[in-house]
């Protein structure tokens, strides 16, 4: 645990100021403090229900409880959570009982330097015995996952310690005669094979117990217990029984590998939500369909289906009750057109349809009868009667389609226009035309942006981040607006994807580092301490000068880089995870925060937290709006939020949009949050966070 990371404080003081003094201490010394406070026992208990808590500080007596009923309550409730108790100057010696039952350790007040390192030297004993912990219960999980799998393999499996038996799975007992684990424990391993091999056994044994063998295979003679033979490879590997070095003989079963091979083959092809193809499998007919098309000698089309409002659908029914849709409609459409062509989902609620062989027109008959056929299905989804409609992109697969991306391309385009038009309709996507008057958005964009960069006509909004546990340091949200050539906000939905096709977004992104780096500077004049959280493109994330650029700015501006959180969409970083990983790590040298934004949609969530340790979470808002009210978006919230404390990360709940929410948020752990409900983004920063929400 690294001294920037948060740290969770109970404090049950009954002088508020000397509390606040050795939490100013901490605070200085970098950590990232969550205060709780505790008066007496029922707060006490209170508090340590309701929140995680590293370090409780305890002073040596006040008058509703003393350190050692603290410490008393603590060891009785079997948490781990060290106590440190506060005494008045020159009366720690007064503290030794309280050590004797539990405490951790005594500190005089005044005593800061001792004090800082003294709860360092805590800090991380706790984290290495939660690791510690951690560790050991997996561990344990996965000796029982490998036991499961070992005693249901269908190869025979057994472990031999100085040449002898210590266990045998059934298929292992089956295939030598043996009846029971008991039968042949303590029988020797040569035992198990014809004694014209024995030899061969032996030398074997020898050499792979020294190392000196040079492979861990042997093919030898087994013998049954009735003397019948058979040709066996014995595969070996060094293991551990019960704590007991020694080796795991595996025999391969060989009789039902077509069928395993068969089912393996399936399986990969398969998507396993919906029985569907897969991405990767549809992606692979695609181009099977498109080589064929050279010399225009064949033609096919592709559909790019989508479930209308599929974010409303999951508000209304829950996650769960919308995997149930999707997979109603997913066996709908493959009851009804799976053998006409390729059938897959392709992400999320998209499914794919390719259709070889096929006109245009048939193609655009088979689209208009889906449109009609979704709309008209009627779907149960806890016992609620569902209709779902779709947008369809139809695109035509010829020999002007140059490769498989750009077919989904062309099909995903005709979706989005249909989409535009309303949804619950299809759209041939026509590139003679499309690509044309794409092309011409694209190049307008292109010179206005480039115009404004030129002109300076962007601005800087600004949004608070506030605390939900009274903290009064100053976080914003930084934005931007483009500006027209008469002073008008353009919202960033009408320039930011033009911007991605033109390659200018990074150029935004450094236009608004730049700014508020000035903006920092000087409010770091006024003795400010604000810290700005600032989106970054993917074109940045990937950029191999940006960094350099940031480190070279930061530096000869000597700015205080603990006030900079620069911030990643989960879905970016996950797709760019080698450059995620390098940029997370270069500005974490440079002491600078970091935070992943739009978080908790993603199938490998948690798997993020692992691979991209940032400091913040900015949960996504479809999971934080309407959240007093769905119980399924609680437990997901409270999910994360368990899970980032676990990893010290921060969590910021985003969009807040009312003050029901509020108590809910408290419920789930969330440390800070931000929304209309509290500001809308403004050109000032006046959020008065002494006052707070």
């Amino acid at each position: 645990m690294s001294d920037a990371e948060l740290l969770r404080l109970l404090t049950i003081f009954d002088n508020t100021e000397e509390a606040e003094s050795l939490i100013s201490t901490l605070r200085n010394a970098g950590h990232i403090i969550r205060d709780i406070r505790a008066e007496d026992a029922e707060d006490l208990e209170k508090a340590l229900e309701e929140n995680p808590v590293d370090i409780v500080l305890a002073k040596q007596a006040t008058p509703l409880i003393s350190a050692k009923q603290v410490v008393e309550y603590i060891v009785k409730s079997g948490r781990d959570i060290p106590v440190i108790v506060v005494t008045p100057a020159g009366q720690q010696d007064d503290a030794i009982d309280t050590l004797k039952i539990g405490a951790r350790d005594s500190i005089e007040l005044g005593k800061n330097e001792k004090f800082k390192y003294l709860v360092k030297r805590e800090v991380e004993d706790l984290q290495n015995r939660r690791d510690r912990r951690r560790n050991e219960k997996m561990l344990h999980e996965s000796e029982k996952r490998a036991r499961d799998l070992i005693d249901n393999s269908r190869d025979a499996i057994s472990y031999v310690h100085d040449g002898m038996h210590i266990y045998a799975n059934n298929a292992y007992l089956k295939m030598f005669g043996y009846d029971t684990l008991e039968d042949i424990e303590g029988v020797p391993i040569l035992d198990m094979v014809s004694s014209e091999d024995h030899a061969k056994l032996k030398d074997f044994l020898r050499k792979y117990a020294k190392g000196q063998s040079t492979d861990d295979t042997l093919d030898v003679h087994g013998e049954t217990l009735n003397g019948d033979k058979f040709k066996i490879t014995m595969e070996f590997t060094t293991a551990s029984m019960e704590g007991e070095i020694c080796s795991q003989i595996i025999i391969r079963d060989q009789s039902n590998t077509k069928e395993l091979e068969k089912q393996l083959n399936v399986l990969s092809k398969q998507d396993l939500l919906t029985g569907l193809y897969n991405r990767n499998y549809f992606l692979e007919q695609v181009d099977r369909m498109v080589a064929k098309t050279v010399g225009d000698k064949a033609q096919g089309a592709l559909l790019y289906i989508v479930i209308d409002e599929f974010e409303k659908h999951k508000e209304e029914h829950g996650i769960s009750g919308a995997d149930l849709l999707l997979t109603d409609v997913a066996g709908m459409l493959k009851s009804k057109i799976g053998s006409m062509g390729t059938l897959a989902r392709f992400e999320g609620h998209h499914f794919t349809f390719l259709l070889n062989n096929t006109d245009i027109k048939r193609a655009e008959k088979i689209a208009a009868g889906l449109v009609k056929l979704i709309q008209d299905h009627t779907s149960d989804i806890n016992d609620k009667i569902v209709n779902a409609k779709a947008s369809i992109g139809l695109a035509h697969i010829n020999e002007t389609v140059k490769n498989t991306q750009e077919a989904i391309n062309r099909a995903i385009k005709g979706f989005h226009a249909a989409e535009k038009e309303g949804g619950n309709r299809y759209y041939i996507y026509n590139p003679a035309v499309e690509d044309l008057e794409e092309q011409e958005q694209i190049a307008h964009w292109s010179h206005s942006i480039k115009e404004a960069l030129k002109n300076n006509r962007f601005r800087l909004l600004y949004q608070p981040i506030v605390s939900l546990h009274g903290e009064t340091g100053e976080h914003y949200e930084v934005l931007v607006r483009m500006l027209n050539e008469k002073g008008e906000e353009i919202p960033p939905s009408e320039f930011v994807p033009p911007a991605n096709q033109a390659d200018l977004m990074k150029y935004i992104d450094r236009w608004v580092i730049a700014n508020t780096f000035k903006v920092l500077s000087e409010r770091s004049k006024q003795q400010k301490q604000t810290r700005f959280f600032i989106k970054i493109s993917q074109s940045s994330l990937i950029d191999p000068e940006f960094l350099p650029w940031v480190t070279e700015r930061i530096k000869s501006m000597r700015l205080d880089a603990t006030l900079l959180a620069i911030q990643i969409s989960e879905e970016t970083a996950l797709n760019n995870i080698n450059a995620a990983k390098r940029l997370i790590d270069g500005f974490r040298q440079l002491n600078c925060r970091t935070a992943l934004e739009n978080f908790g949609l993603e199938q490998n969530t948690f798997q993020s937290m692992k691979q991209l340790p940032v400091d913040y979470i900015k949960i996504h808002s479809s999971l934080i709006q309407h959240l007093a009210q769905n119980v399924e978006h609680q437990d997901k919230v409270k999910e994360i939020t368990a899970e980032a404390g676990e990893r010290n990360m921060l969590s910021i709940a985003t969009n807040v949009e009312d003050a029901n929410s509020l108590a809910v948020l408290w419920q789930c752990s969330i440390d800070f949050f931000q929304g209309h409900f509290l500001q809308e983004p403004s050109t000032d920063l006046n959020y008065d966070f002494e006052e707070g929400f």
